[in-house]
C-alpha cells in the first residue's frame, strides 16, 4: 500500500510547478499522516474496550493539551492576554474537539472502526455545504455538487442498511455523522474568524475549550470504577494523544505549507481505506454489501468535492 501511495503522490505532485517541494521527506510525511490517522479508528476502539469513552478522550486531549504547552512555550508564541479573547477563539473547539469526538467515541461503542471512518469521511461534504451559508465567498463547482449529491446518496444507503439491521448499528452510524457535522460546522466558524491565527496557538486553545466540557461530562456522568489501566489502555491514549493529535497536527500543516492544498486534502479520501483495511484484515471486522457499495460512493463523493476545492481535514 506505501509504494502505491508512494506513486500516486508523485503523479498526482509532478503538476507543481516548484517540484523542489517534491521531496522524499514531504511524501513520507504524507504518507504517515494517512497511516497514522488511518490507525486512529481502531485505537479508540482498542481504549474503549477498557475505559468509558469520555474518560478516554478527556486523558487524550488532556495529555495533547500538554504537549502543545510545552511546543508554545518552546517556540515563545504569544497567548491571548484577555479571557474574552481567549473564549471567542476557543469557541469553534466545542465543536472541533468537543462534540464532535464525543459523538465518535460514543459511536464507536455501537459500530465497528471501518464503518465509523467511513461515515466520518463525510467530513468534507458538510465543510462544503455549510461553506456556502457561513462563507458566503465559497460557491461550488458542478462536479463538487455531483460530488455531494453522490455522498448524500451514499450515506443513506449506509443508514437504510443500518437500521434494518439492528437499532445499535443505526445509532452508532448517526452519532457518527453527527460527529463528522460538528467537526465540519467547527472548522469553518475558525475559517470564517479566525484563519489569520497562529494554528498552534488556536488548536491548543480550542483543545482546551473541547477539553473542559468532556471532563465535567465525566467526572459526572461515568464510572471512575470503570477505567481500567491496563497496557491496552495506556498505549490507546499515548498513541491517539501524541502521534495520533500533535505528530499529525504539525505534520498536516507542515505539508500545507509544502504542496498544494487540494493534495494535501485527498488525505480525507485515504484515510477511510487504510482504517478499512486495519479492520477488516486486522482486526476481523466487516462490512455488508449495501455498506461497501455506500463506502464507495462516500469516497467517490469526497474526491469529487476536493478535486475542485481544497477541504480541511480533521482528524480522528
Amino acid at each position: 500500500m506505501c509504494l502505491l501511495l508512494n506513486r500516486f503522490l508523485r503523479q498526482r505532485l509532478t503538476v507543481v510547478p516548484d517540484l523542489s517541494l517534491l521531496s522524499s521527506v514531504t511524501v513520507l510525511i504524507y504518507i504517515l499522516l494517512c497511516l497514522i490517522w488511518g490507525s486512529t479508528w481502531i485505537a479508540i476502539k482498542i481504549g474503549l474496550s477498557t475505559a468509558p469513552p469520555i474518560y478516554s478522550l478527556s486523558f487524550r486531549f488532556g495529555l495533547a493539551i500538554v504537549v502543545l504547552f510545552g511546543i508554545i512555550m518552546y517556540r515563545k508564541l504569544p497567548l491571548p492576554k484577555k479571557i474574552s479573547d481567549w473564549w471567542r477563539l476557543g469557541v469553534p473547539g466545542l465543536f472541533m474537539y468537543g462534540a464532535s469526538y464525543a459523538f465518535i467515541y460514543f459511536a464507536e461503542q455501537y459500530i465497528n472502526s471501518a464503518l465509523t471512518s467511513v461515515l466520518f469521511s463525510s467530513f468534507p461534504l458538510f465543510v462544503a455545504l455549510l461553506s456556502i451559508w457561513l462563507l458566503k465567498a465559497e460557491r461550488l463547482s458542478l462536479i463538487a455538487w455531483g460530488g455531494l449529491v453522490l455522498g448524500m446518496v451514499g450515506i443513506g444507503i449506509i443508514s437504510y442498511d443500518s437500521l434494518q439491521t439492528s437499532g445499535d448499528l443505526f445509532r452508532g452510524s448517526l452519532l457518527a455523522l453527527s460527529g463528522s457535522f460538528a467537526a465540519a460546522y467547527g472548522v469553518v466558524i475558525h475559517k470564517r474568524s479566525f484563519s489569520a491565527h497562529n494554528i498552534i496557538v488556536s488548536a491548543f486553545i480550542q483543545m482546551i475549550m473541547g477539553w473542559i466540557p468532556l471532563t465535567i461530562y465525566a467526572l459526572l456522568f461515568e464510572s471512575w470504577a470503570q477505567l481500567q489501566w491496563t497496557s491496552s489502555t495506556i498505549l490507546s491514549i499515548a498513541y491517539l494523544a501524541i502521534p495520533g493529535t500533535v505528530i499529525t497536527f504539525l505534520g498536516y500543516y507542515w505539508l500545507l505549507a509544502r504542496t498544494r492544498a487540494v493534495i494535501v486534502s485527498l488525505i480525507a479520501f485515504i484515510i477511510p481505506l487504510i482504517a478499512i483495511l486495519i479492520g477488516v484484515v486486522g482486526f476481523d471486522e466487516s462490512l455488508s454489501l449495501k455498506v461497501e457499495i455506500g463506502t464507495i460512493l462516500v469516497l467517490a463523493s469526497v474526491l469529487m468535492v476536493v478535486k475542485k476545492k481544497p477541504v480541511p481535514v480533521e482528524f480522528s
